[in-house]
């Protein structure tokens, strides 16, 4: 899912946008109108053009935001975990609220122009009403550095469709992650030989007889509570708690990923006692590990795993064929059935 998010002015460009309006602004009138009324028929126009065109801005603003209620809830506690939902809600309201300020100070400057029996008095509503649309943008500069945030985060977040069969990889950090994901998937995330440089989800597509698979590269998890998760970890619990329909969970048996297997252990029991997904013990790092490490995690993992190098691609396809078999094809069966007999 793209965000395509409206442009969010700063104050001082609202400001700018408001000043070019109403200078900008021309009135017509008959060569023989009296020079007071040829003024107040310029001022209307100046305050209908400048308060129309700042109301129709705050208001797009507002409104081309995705409203919270309607967005999926990985990507509604995700926009809680980078910029707060009641802080968006709060600035977005304000931002929204606004513009109906503006056409209510419009409405009292022009029934003062109205009124207004002397130039003098024509320039002291014209100074009051740029004023007071003037306190009202600087008043608003919080929700509208809120709202760029906002913005700018929603624009940054993955393109993940939350209704594809979709394969999670998780485990600890520079455990092999990101590789495995460029294996297999079109996706190519960054890769380093230290740990943490996945800072947020990455997703890649397998395309099958015409339907897509996603495959999502997750920040490293660390064996800690929930409570105690920085962000980039809380990214991959929501991708495993709302996307994952199957789990590749990936170890490394030596010692090179700087976190043992009693670690590793601890994050696998943490997704499998927390998670009620189906989850794929995967080896990583064959070409590097001894008999004797790979040994120690069959022993503390059991069977039923594959054996991979996210490096070479080794053993890539056949844990692709396994995820497709038992996974993807009794997804893609059940979806089947439910639409025919939604017919």
């Amino acid at each position: 899912m793209r965000f395509n998010t409206p442009y969010i002015y700063s104050p001082e460009e609202l400001r700018s946008y408001f000043f070019g309006l109403y200078k900008s602004a021309e009135a017509k009138s008959p060569s023989t109108e009296p020079g007071l009324e040829r003024l107040r028929r310029l001022e209307a126009v100046r305050i209908k053009k400048s308060a129309g065109g700042l109301a129709r801005a705050l208001r797009e603003m507002a409104l081309s935001m995705p409203f919270v209620d309607d967005l999926h809830p990985f990507y509604r506690e995700l926009l809680e975990l980078g910029v707060g939902t009641a802080r968006y809600k709060h600035a977005l309201g304000k931002v929204g609220n606004a513009a109906m300020a503006v056409r209510s100070i419009s409405r009292e400057a022009l029934m003062g122009l109205r009124t207004a029996y002397s130039k003098e008095q024509i320039y002291r509503v014209r100074r009051a009403y740029v004023a007071r649309i003037v306190d009202l943008i600087g008043d608003l500069a919080p929700e509208l550095e809120a709202a760029r945030s906002a913005a700018a985060f929603l624009r940054r977040l993955p393109d993940i469709d939350p209704d594809l069969f979709t394969v999670v990889i998780a485990g600890a950090p520079n455990v092999g992650k990101s590789s495995l994901v460029g294996c297999l998937s079109t996706a190519k995330p960054k890769v380093a030989e230290y740990p943490f440089t996945t800072k947020q989800i990455h997703v890649g597509h397998i395309f099958v007889r015409g339907d897509r698979i996603q495959v999502i590269d997750t920040p490293g998890l660390l064996d800690r509570p929930l409570d105690e998760m920085n962000k980039a970890e809380l990214q991959a619990v929501l991708a495993l708690r709302y996307l994952a329909k199957v789990v590749v969970f990936l170890v490394d048996p030596t010692h090179h990923g700087g976190f043992d297997l009693s670690i590793q252990m601890n994050i696998f029991n943490n997704i499998k006692n927390n998670f009620e997904i189906p989850i794929i013990i995967a080896i990583n790092k064959i070409d590097l590990a001894s008999d004797d490490d790979i040994k120690n995690v069959e022993k503390l993992f059991g069977g039923g795993h594959m054996r991979i190098s996210a490096k070479t691609c080794s053993g890539v396809e056949e844990l692709k064929e396994r995820i497709l078999e038992e996974h993807y094809v009794p997804f893609a069966l059940q979806r089947l059935r439910r639409a025919a007999a939604e017919r």
